[in-house]
This record gives structure tokens, C-alpha cells and sequence, in this order.
């Protein structure tokens, strides 16, 4: 027996879990994320894993965003005590990661209980800092294209999947001690983009009998633009309209790549020099580890090395330090630009700016990614006119703009283009981290263009993969 068990991004496009497990000793979970969405969503965060933590001996991520790491802390607290094993740029972002996502579930804890926002007197954090630190404890480092030996003749090889920084694909190979053949699993990750605009580019597809693979953007195209040209014409409109430009933006990957193209931006004269605050503490952080992992990207260690030639830096460009620098931010007139977390306005400082900014109509608000259903930043995508913050409605008089071609998702191009490269068909692909309408979608174009078997899994359902077979 060979079982694959879903355990979240089963219909969601958030907290991605995969467990996989024999008949002769405990299993793995790959990646181990929050959910995240709309409150009925968010809840299920609250619930027990539906396996035993004392079934669970390692956990493999593929890389460092909240919603394929958010839920380790949980699973600690719980009582999981084994290795999590990264790459070495994922673990040094999951720390701060985690960090963060500890800190934002004890101040909103705190808060609700203070204004009364919450169902549940008293509310309590989903984790605590504490318990994220002993999380952060916990991980070891892994290689990228060296075998990671595991319990019961199992390994796993670490790829380069181009969607953030130290992001991974991830190939199982479970060996039996019999004559019967070896079977393999490749978990895509998420799959980055035809030509990433900093990292670079992800591997090829190995070959596999399964694949788990991500949906997020199955169901349709990105606009072929170039994302510099993209983001020049909404800056300049801000420019014109002497507007504030604020961009929730994640703050991994998303803000490095929107410095990158604002420093090439003004650098050759296309936008005016800008007074551009990144204001989220774990952006600032994640920037300076992108400067520590230069194999990781198209910048040199020479460039890195210099803040007049280094591509995630200019001379107007500002991070804010303090609670008290943030809150200062509120009383800047525009031009000028705001980059701040969550990517989907889930929390984090933008919501204090979104506040301040969305009733104004001198501001600009730029999405930059995708907005999962139930966010504040899919609200605000769909058009409404009213939005509720921290418990009170705020009115929508901002303009709110979108940028599709800062995704760090493949869409289904790109997709079916890598799965294009694995040297022969696998047995069957089971399509996760995607809504629905996604998933059937790409399912239908896999069908039609591959003749692969394609299985849409549901929460909570498993497979035997040996019988699958």
C-alpha cells in the first residue's frame, strides 16, 4: 500500500497538505499550509488534521509561502517534534514567514477581544510565537538534485520550480525490496512563470507515474505584456493625477519583482524618481536574503554587492522601521507609492493604509497577483463599493486597479507546456491549488491536448497508488 492522502488545496487554490504513507511505517506530509479565504475557510485552520500527528515522521515543503508553510506551527503545536525539510532560501524566508504570521495571529486575537469582532470570547491565537519558533527549529536543509533518503525506501529529489525564491518541485520515489517496480510521484509546487522577471527559469518536468499538480491559473491566460511596460502606465497615471499608488503586495517575491521593474523603470527614465516605501518589515527582510542567494536569480554577486547597481535598490526608495514610521504614512500626499502585506489584504499593515486610502479619490490601489475568493483583494477586484475592515465598513471611492502579468503562477500555457517536457505520460495527474472552475479547466485541455487521466480530488479523499495503478 502506497496512500496519497489530500488534506487541503483540494478545490482551494489555499493550505496546500498532501500525507503519504505505506502499510510499514509512518508517513510524510509535503507542505503544510494555512488556509486561506473567506471566514468559513479560514475556520477550518481551527480543526484537528484528519490523520494522527504521531503518523506524520518528516515534512518535505516545496517552498516558503504562508499557505504551503502557515499551518507548521499548528502541527507543533500539536505535538510534531520531526525534521522539515527545505531548501536553503525557503527556510531562511519561512522564518520570517511564520514569524510574522504569529505575530498577526496574536494581534488580531488581541484585538478582537479588545473591540469585539470575534465569535469566541475569549479568542485565542490559532498559534503563538513561541509555538513558530519551535516550528522554525525544526527545519533542515536540503539540495537541490541530491536524493533525500526517507523511512521505508523512500526518497525524495528537490527541483527548481521558478515561482519564488528557493521554490521547488518535488519527486517521490518509493522502492520496493521485491521485483516490483518502483513508483514515483512529482508534486509540482507551484509552477513559475515561461520567463520569470528575476529568478530564474524552473527545471523540466521529470518523468513520474503520478503527478500532484497546481491549478491556481488553469483557466486562463496572461496578458502577454511586459510587466514593466504594465506597472509604467498605472504609475504614470498617479503621476498625472498626483495620486498615492498603494500596492498590497506579498511580501515575498511580489515586492522584490515590483522593485526590480520600478528601479528599471526610473533608472532609464520612463517614470519620474518616486518616493516609494516598502512597508512591511518581512518584505524588508526577505530583500536583503534575495541579495544573499544570487544563484538563485539573473542578478550578479558584483551587482548585488553595490546599492548603486543593485536591481532591488534606489536612492528613493525607503523602509519603514517602526509601527510609528507606518502610521506616518497616512498623512503623505501623491505622488508617491506604498508597498505593503498581505498580497490578497488578508491582514498585515495594508489593511491600516486600505483604511486610510480606500475612501480617498486621490489613490490608486494595484493588485498584483492573485486574489482568492473571500479576500478583501478579490472584494475590491469584483468592484465593491463598500468594504468591511477590522469590523467597520469603509467606503470604496479609490480606483482600483489589476496587473496580471505580475503572477507568479503559470497559467494554463505555461502549465501544459511543462507538463509537456516529462519524457512520457505518468499513469494519471490529480489537479490541486485551484477552484474549481480552474481545475476543470485545465482538466478539459489535458484531456483534449494529452489524453491524460485526469482526477479533480476532493478534501479529505485518498488513493491507493499501488492499486491505481
Amino acid at each position: 500500500m502506497l496512500n496519497i492522502h489530500f488534506l487541503g488545496a483540494a478545490g482551494q487554490v489555499t493550505g496546500s497538505k498532501y500525507f503519504i504513507y505505506s502499510s510499514t511505517s509512518r508517513g510524510f506530509l509535503l507542505d503544510c499550509g494555512l488556509f486561506q479565504g473567506p471566514p468559513e475557510l479560514s475556520q477550518m485552520n481551527r480543526l484537528p488534521l484528519s490523520i494522527p500527528i504521531g503518523a506524520i515522521a518528516n515534512v518535505l515543503i516545496t517552498h516558503a509561502h504562508l499557505d504551503h508553510v502557515g499551518y507548521l506551527p499548528h502541527i507543533v503545536k500539536d505535538g510534531y517534534n520531526g525534521n522539515i525539510f527545505a531548501t536553503e532560501p525557503t527556510i531562511e524566508i519561512a522564518g520570517y514567514v511564520l514569524r510574522d504570521s504569529a505575530k498577526l495571529q496574536e494581534e488580531e486575537a488581541l484585538n478582537a477581544n479588545k473591540h469585539g469582532w470575534s465569535k469566541h470570547k475569549p479568542a485565542i491565537p490559532l498559534y503563538t510565537s513561541e509555538d513558530a519558533e519551535q516550528a522554525i527549529s525544526l527545519f533542515q536543509q536540503v539540495q537541490r538534485y541530491k536524493k533525500k533518503i526517507l523511512p521505508d525506501n523512500i526518497s525524495a529529489e528537490y527541483l527548481n520550480a521558478g515561482h519564488i525564491l528557493g521554490s521547488c518541485s518535488i519527486r517521490i520515489e518509493k522502492r520496493y525490496d521485491n521485483e516490483q517496480k518502483p513508483i514515483s510521484i512529482l508534486f509540482s509546487g507551484d509552477i513559475g512563470r515561461r520567463t520569470p522577471i528575476y529568478l530564474k527559469p524552473k527545471d523540466n518536468a521529470p518523468q513520474a507515474d503520478y503527478v500532484v499538480c497546481e491549478s491556481t491559473y488553469g483557466d486562463r491566460l496572461h496578458k502577454a505584456v511586459d510587466p514593466k511596460d504594465e506597472l509604467r502606465d498605472v504609475v504614470l497615471d498617479a503621476v498625472k493625477t498626483k495620486s498615492m499608488l498603494v500596492i498590497p503586495a506579498f511580501a515575498v517575491d511580489r515586492s522584490q519583482e515590483l522593485l526590480y521593474c520600478l528601479n528599471a523603470l526610473m533608472r532609464d527614465g520612463e517614470i519620474p524618481i518616486l518616493n516609494t516605501y516598502i512597508d512591511s518589515p518581512m518584505a524588508t527582510g526577505v530583500t536583503d536574503i534575495y541579495n544573499k542567494f544570487p544563484e538563485e536569480h539573473i542578478a550578479t554577486k558584483e551587482e548585488l554587492s553595490r546599492p548603486d547597481n543593485n536591481p532591488l535598490l534606489f536612492k528613493s526608495l525607503k523602509f519603514t522601521k517602526t509601527p510609528d514610521d507606518s502610521k506616518r504614512l497616512n498623512s503623505l500626499d501623491g505622488p508617491a507609492i506604498i508597498i505593503s502585506a498581505s498580497g490578497m489584504a488578508t491582514g498585515g499593515r495594508i489593511m491600516h493604509h486600505l483604511t486610510n486610502r480606500l475612501p480617498k479619490t486621490d489613490t490608486i490601489v494595484l493588485l498584483t497577483g492573485y486574489q482568492a475568493e473571500g479576500t478583501l483583494g478579490r472584494v475590491l477586484l469584483e468592484g465593491a463599493k463598500h468594504v468591511m475592515i477590522h469590523g467597520a465598513q469603509v467606503e470604496v471611492k479609490a480606483r482600483v486597479k489589476t496587473l496580471n502579468s505580475y503572477s507568479g503562477h503559470g497559467d494554463q500555457s505555461e502549465i501544459m507546456d511543462w507538463l509537456k517536457t516529462m519524457p512520457a505520460p505518468p499513469k494519471k495527474i490529480f489537479l490541486t491549488h485551484g477552484e474549481d472552475t480552474a481545475r476543470l479547466a485545465l482538466k478539459a485541455k489535458i484531456e483534449t491536448d494529452l489524453k491524460w487521466e485526469v482526477i479533480m480530488p476532493h478534501l479529505g479523499q485518498s488513493f491507493d497508488l499501488e492499486k491505481t495503478i
